[in-house]
């Protein structure tokens, strides 16, 4: 199996710098900001620049601005990179291989087993997608390629930013020796402290504990876990995710309560979400407004059975007066978001006619 992982460098960030560039070279923080009270939230994402300043991921917005002041802190657009991410994901990866697993908004991985001879070929078609990203997108992506899903997502993690990384079947066994436990993906602190007092330092050192002990400290699956990688027997496969949810947003011309006023703007964000389904069938639906001050509300449904668009109308529309009545604040967007998306031959099967 050749494996070939996407990581889209800093992607909110980044985003934004594509549809500014007066913010290239200066550091950026994307900020998921609550509405408590001011500078409420916490940083999304921060470009490099922000990063050499302290910045991190999950930082609360008033220690990032106290450690730097003068960084350019902007709100999350999720929606707009989103956007971004689906015509990246579905319009450029989706070609490249039949087995494209979407692990996120900003990682993705693709089995070119078929696709490629040997890793020369693995590594020529990763500068492809690469060019092809940032002539389209302007978005700098990090590759890595290794005979697991495991082993290519560190690779790329050792080759951030805009870095094309590879590893060969014939490297693994170095590999293996010389990586530092805690760089394996889904050993977090607890795990790693526990690991640290059975002198587990290299993924090569699981193999030198009892697995009956490791499973006692971390558990059986992360025991198994580690010890197929340790051993080079991992290979859990490239799986095509069934997407969870679909979300359209729409923006008003101006705030406002009026139910009359905002329906006509729910209705497109429905008929935009339906036509992102390709023939599947929501069983969930939700209705998500972006109040004045960018806070967020939302009521949800789930019905017994897929709705219809037109079903999803009228039902949309009493979760939207649900949120009227229970919050005073004026509305600046409004959408929807769909789940539990079923696909059948028998639609019929899946709607609620009652």
């Amino acid at each position: 199996m050749i494996v070939l992982f996407v990581d889209f460098d800093y992607f909110f960030a980044q985003v934004e710098e594509v549809l500014n560039p007066e913010l290239k070279g200066k550091p950026v923080a994307v900020c998921v900001f609550s509405g408590r009270f001011k500078d409420s939230g916490a940083i999304a994402t921060a470009n490099y620049e922000a990063r050499k300043l302290g910045i991190k991921s999950g930082m609360p917005i008033p220690k990032a601005k106290e450690i730097a002041p003068n960084a350019i802190y902007l709100p999350i657009r999720k929606d707009l990179y989103k956007q971004v991410s689906d015509r990246i994901m579905y319009g450029i990866l989706s070609k490249y291989s039949s087995k494209i697993e979407i692990a996120s908004i900003d990682e993705a991985y693709l089995d070119i087993t078929d696709r490629v001879k040997d890793y020369y070929e693995a590594y020529q078609l990763g500068k492809k997608i690469k060019d092809e990203i940032y002539q389209k997108e302007k978005i700098t992506v990090t590759i890595g390629i290794a005979p697991n899903k495991v082993f290519a997502k560190i690779i790329a993690e050792m080759n951030k930013p805009n870095g094309l990384g590879i590893l060969k079947p014939e490297e693994v066994e170095g590999f293996i020796r010389s990586l530092p436990i805690e760089e394996v993906p889904g050993v977090g602190d607890s795990i790693y402290s526990k690991l640290k007092e059975m002198e587990i330092k290299y993924l090569y050192d699981v193999l030198k504990v009892d697995f009956e002990k490791l499973k006692k400290e971390i558990g059986k699956s992360k025991a198994s876990y580690l010890y197929s990688l340790a051993n080079n027997t991992y290979a859990e496969p490239v799986k095509e995710k069934v997407r969870k949810h679909i979300g359209r947003y729409v923006t008003m011309k101006k705030n406002s309560r009026d139910i009359k006023e905002i329906l006509p703007y729910l209705k497109r964000a429905i008929d935009e979400a339906y036509s992102k389904t390709n023939g599947g069938i929501p069983k969930t639906l939700a209705v998500v407004a972006i109040m004045e001050d960018l806070d967020i509300v939302s009521r949800e449904k789930t019905f017994n059975f897929g709705i219809s668009k037109d079903r999803a109308y009228l039902e949309a529309e009493k979760l939207l007066e649900e949120i009227i009545k229970s919050d005073k604040r004026r509305l600046r967007r409004v959408g929807v978001r769909l789940g539990k998306i079923y696909k059948s031959t028998t639609l019929d099967n899946f709607f609620n006619n009652v």
